[in-house]
């Protein structure tokens, strides 16, 4: 599964990962092994995609990068305009190629976030656009964020950090809670495991931490 976790503060975004996902084994038919993956790609210079749960969504997510370099998306309400019928087509396509291993209708639990800045509404800036896959059509849903967004949910750090948030802390405080968090649930469960990666947007660029 792995965890993501985004928060938007009045400084900039922060957006961090850790890169564990779980396949079944080519080896050992019907057991499982962990694979490391690369959660956090940009997309351009105020924008990054971020994907969770099965290992399949990291794919989507590059292939999502590399059709917004192909069409020169950089511009991140253009990009969360995209987005989803983009993944559309490609869990349409995903489900037909292995609708002859899978059960009917399955739910893979595929996540991906688009978060950045956008220079449109220089007063409310951010943008944080949550895609996930589902049983029934549409099999791609989306929402949108307010601010906060983790997955798995984790309700005690979204508290933390919506109390952060309301505080108006500076990013850097927020990536050291984060850090702490990405850290100590890592100790508790283990389809979460390094590396960790930590990763702000603000108005000069992204930048990891």
């Amino acid at each position: 599964m792995g965890q993501l976790i985004a928060c938007a503060t009045v400084d900039g975004i922060l957006v961090a990962s850790d890169s564990r996902a779980e396949i079944f084994s080519a080896t050992a038919p019907g057991e499982t092994e962990f694979v490391t993956v690369e959660r956090l790609i940009p997309l351009g210079s105020q924008a990054i995609i971020a994907s969770a749960g099965a290992v399949e969504a990291a794919d989507l997510a590059r292939s999502f990068a590399d059709f917004a370099g192909q069409e020169g998306l950089t511009d991140i309400d253009a990009l969360m305009e995209a987005a989803v019928p983009f993944f559309t087509g490609k869990v349409d396509e995903f489900f037909r190629k292995a609708c002859a291993k899978l059960p009917l209708d399955p739910v893979i639990n595929m996540y991906l976030l688009i978060a950045g800045l956008s220079a449109a509404t220089p007063d409310h800036p951010h943008r944080l656009l949550v895609i996930w896959d589902r049983v029934q059509p549409p099999k791609v849903e989306s929402t949108r964020a307010t601010h906060i967004f983790t997955v798995p949910r984790r309700m005690g750090l979204e508290y933390q950090l919506n109390s952060l948030v309301a505080k108006g802390a500076p990013l850097a405080e927020v990536v050291q809670v984060c850090r702490a968090a990405m850290e100590k649930l890592a100790g508790q469960d283990q389809f979460i495991g390094p590396p960790y990666h930590y990763w702000t947007i603000t108005r000069t660029g992204i930048l990891q931490v």
